[in-house]
């Protein structure tokens, strides 16, 4: 018995031992692969700049070893895309990582792991490698799980401005909203408009988070060739959806035709009251300054609030805010417009 335990007990620590040799040499192994890596990008990135930049075109020669060389220019290349502003190092590097990076890219999206796949993907929308679009467009159809690599891989397609995404996104009903987003953000506005026509012809047939995520996205960005049909969802039959449209103007800043907003001034709906309160103050529609004053007895506190701010940003505020102090019916209208006369402009809800 006693024999038995101490086998027991000697094949233990040699179990222990062996493992802590592994760990020893594989971390040293690590630390040897850094420092070399670390060692050669100090040599190259100095000699590496001349030929991004177009000052030469004499690259500098990598060692053979195919991983150091990866490991090491994938360092340089982002570095210098960090710091690039102009189209031509932009392209320098795309030309560099196409030309040097591209076999590795495709092996690791058919055979590496989770982890160095999902890396690849970073580095090829970073890179604007749309050499592997078709690449990638399969491995989108590959990807099992709605993961991270899954969104990245999207991404990446549309940092390519690849137009099949919209009736990918069209097709696909449970996309969030935040995805949808992240993808119109890296679409250029011709691919945006196709879009608009496209949830025009499909109609009620367009996926919520779609509409939802372009009516958004639109105030987000700006873009006046879109506006027209942001000032439509003024009159769909979907609240949430006139509700967006609203914020969506706010962001906006105009509206070609601010009597669209008047119906909102009355609505039912407290939010569609307040949006049009907000939207009022901010493009300074002093015309509807009557509106404002009734909105400022509103029963809900938070369009009280947002119609004496309105007020407060038209070129009159001050003296309309000091009348409804003293002649507004509505008691806690009169609170809320001396509270608005001491505070500064720009509260938010």
């Amino acid at each position: 018995m006693v024999n038995s335990t101490l086998l027991i007990v000697g094949v233990l620590l040699i179990i222990q031992l062996s493992l802590l040799i592994y760990l020893y040499t594989e971390k040293k192994s690590i630390i040897k692969r850094n420092d070399e890596a670390n060692s050669l990008f100090q040599q190259l990135f100095p000699k590496y700049l001349p030929f991004l930049t177009g000052d030469s075109d004499i690259e500098p020669c990598f060692p053979q070893k195919s991983k150091l060389k990866q490991v090491v220019l994938e360092r340089i290349l982002t570095g210098f895309a960090h710091v690039v502003t102009d189209p031509v190092g932009n392209q320098r590097i795309k030309e560099v990582a196409e030309c040097q990076l591209l076999d590795c890219y495709r092996k690791t999206l058919k055979t590496g792991n989770w982890s160095e796949r999902l890396n690849a993907l970073y580095l090829i929308e970073e890179f604007m490698m749309d050499a592997l679009r078709e690449d990638i467009k399969e491995h989108l159809n590959s990807v099992e799980m709605m993961d991270e690599e899954y969104r990245q891989t999207l991404r990446t397609l549309a940092s390519f401005e690849e137009e099949s995404l919209l009736d990918y996104i069209l097709s696909h009903p449970h996309m969030s909203q935040r995805l949808i987003k992240e993808i119109m953000r890296r679409l250029p506005v011709n691919i945006l408009i196709d879009l608009m026509r496209l949830i025009k012809e499909k109609g009620e047939e367009t996926p919520e988070a779609v509409k939802y995520a372009f009516i958004d996205y639109c105030g987000e960005a700006g873009y006046y060739e879109l506006l027209p049909f942001i000032e439509s969802m003024l009159g769909d039959t979907s609240k949430e959806t006139r509700i967006k449209a609203l914020k969506s103007l706010y962001h906006y800043q105009y509206c070609t035709s601010p009597e669209l907003i008047i119906p909102f001034f009355t609505s039912v709906h407290w939010e569609e009251r307040l949006y049009a309160a907000k939207l009022a103050g901010e493009m300074n529609l002093t015309e509807f300054s009557n509106y404002l004053m009734l909105l400022a007895g509103d029963r809900v506190w938070w369009v009280r609030f947002q119609a004496c701010e309105a007020i407060k940003q038209l070129s009159d505020g001050k003296i309309l805010l000091t009348y409804l102090t003293e002649r507004h019916e509505d008691v806690y209208a009169q609170d809320m417009a001396k509270q608005s006369l001491t505070m500064r402009v720009g509260g938010h809800v």
